[in-house]
């Protein structure tokens, strides 16, 4: 506030009166020489006191030490000095609330030589700000005791890759502990160093991203982390920050771990007893070497070989063309240089269906060497597999097209292979089997609801 010094007393009294702020003019000894209209009409009623040297009384015991300590430095010094403080008693308070926030200022007066013509004592009210910020910290607080109850390591990264925060979990896995600011990366075991360099660049980019991590503390097994990247974007969308979860997957790694011993321990199992199976089989029929042993024993191995495509992708599914190429290759190298494979490598089936479907490609193999295209030396057979279509609409079409074997009709009974390629696949909700044996080689196809038949997304 500058007050001109070529104004009269009673001028400058006439200006501070139009102003809102609380101001009392002091001088020098520390005598309250006037207050202004706002000062005068905040008590209200009949406190007068409150417009007078006693105004201090009226500031709570708690902040009363603060504003004293103020008026001292300012007659010590001949420096403005400024703090807040609590007014009880005033307008719209009780004598037993706590009080309205106040900004205190005591700002000096000085002639042009430097001499000290007299003090302003201003009080501002800030109490609304005051609880804005009160709520604003408390909410604060509230989100970092939500942040410290969770066991993830919680971080929120700058973009030139050092901390800025970080929850009570994070420090403790870290070992940070004494302040922030220091970059994150070296923090981790060097191992991590590269992927997570990596995942920041595509988080600085505006982009999600994820890096899996490992630490090794001496004398204590390791821990496996799944670090997930986030952008923090501003009003402007762009990146000014990026948040971290940390998520200790070790529980979770160890049971992956033991569920695959388990279905190693399952498929060596189940293979073991496939065995048995066949063993059992040519011991109890009379010949052995009939050809409806060969047959039985061909399906068995199929079904083995559907069983360990799924096993080692933990029946997650398996892809298209590895399941064709396993099932193909039961009847030996026959058809190497004359089968056609035509389909996206990325399409993955659902384990129900690696089962169906590989028993179809088996019997359609077996018939193709037997009476098909692969029963000569010129017959090729093409197997081709698509999406049509998006979202829920897309249907998964797979075909089977022989040609060039010698020529073929329709058998006139249908046994078991024929139920395996014709309704078998049908098991399958939504799917249709088409298959006609073309006078140039059998065509077979099968067609159903790609959500039915594919794992993940079919338009990706």
């Amino acid at each position: 506030m500058n007050i001109a010094l070529a104004v009269t007393p009673s001028s400058m009294n006439a200006t501070l009166d139009l102003l809102p702020d609380l101001i009392c003019v002091v001088s020098p000894e520390r005598r309250s020489d006037y207050f202004n209209k706002a000062w005068r009409s905040h008590a209200g009623g009949s406190q007068h006191d409150f417009a007078s040297d006693a105004w201090v009384n009226w500031i709570i015991p708690e902040d009363r030490e603060n504003i004293e300590q103020a008026l001292r430095l300012s007659l010590e010094t001949g420096e403005q000095q400024v703090t807040e403080c609590r007014l009880t008693g005033c307008v719209s308070h009780s004598p037993s609330s706590r009080g309205r926030w106040f900004l205190f200022r005591a700002a000096p007066h000085r002639d042009p030589d430097g001499t000290l013509r007299f003090w302003f004592h201003i009080l501002t009210d800030v109490h609304e700000q005051k609880l804005r910020e009160h709520e604003t910290s408390q909410k604060a607080r509230m989100r970092m005791a939500m942040l410290n109850v969770s066991s993830d390591c919680i971080k929120v990264i700058n973009t030139d890759g050092t901390l800025a925060h970080m929850n009570d979990a994070g420090c403790t896995a870290l070992n940070a502990d004494s302040g922030f600011g220091m970059k994150w990366l070296p923090l981790l075991p060097e191992e991590a160093w590269e992927p997570g360099e990596q995942a920041l660049a595509e988080a600085r980019n505006g982009e999600g991203s994820r890096f899996g991590g490992l630490s090794q503390i001496a004398g204590a097994p390791p821990r496996y982390w799944d670090n997930v990247l986030t952008p923090l974007l501003n009003a402007n969308g762009l990146v000014e920050a990026i948040l971290c979860v940390s998520r200790d997957v070790t529980e979770v790694k160890e049971n992956e771990d033991r569920i695959g011993m388990l279905l190693r321990e399952v498929t060596h199992r189940s293979r073991n007893m496939l065995t048995v199976v066949r063993a059992m089989l040519r011991r109890t029929v009379p010949d052995p070497r009939a050809s409806f042993v060969t047959t039985l024993d061909q399906r068995i191995t199929a079904i083995a070989r559907g069983l360990d495509l799924l096993v080692r992708e933990q029946w997650t599914g398996a892809r298209v063309e590895d399941v064709v190429i396993a099932h193909t290759a039961t009847n030996g190298e026959t058809g190497v240089n004359r089968l056609h494979l035509d389909g996206d490598s990325r399409l993955r089936l659902r384990a129900e269906a690696v089962e169906k479907i590989g028993l179809v490609i088996h019997e359609l193999t077996t018939n193709a060497v037997h009476y098909g295209a692969f029963s000569n030396d010129t017959g090729t057979v093409t197997v081709s597999w698509q999406v049509e279509g998006k979202d829920d609409d897309a249907l998964f079409r797979l075909q089977w097209k022989e040609r060039g074997g010698p020529p073929i009709t329709e058998p006139p009974t249908k046994g078991f292979g024929t139920a395996v390629i014709e309704r078998n696949p049908r098991g399958i909700e939504g799917a249709e089997v088409i298959c006609r044996h073309d006078p140039d080689g059998v065509f077979w196809e099968f067609t159903a609801p790609a959500r039915r038949v594919l794992t993940g997304s079919p338009n990706n």
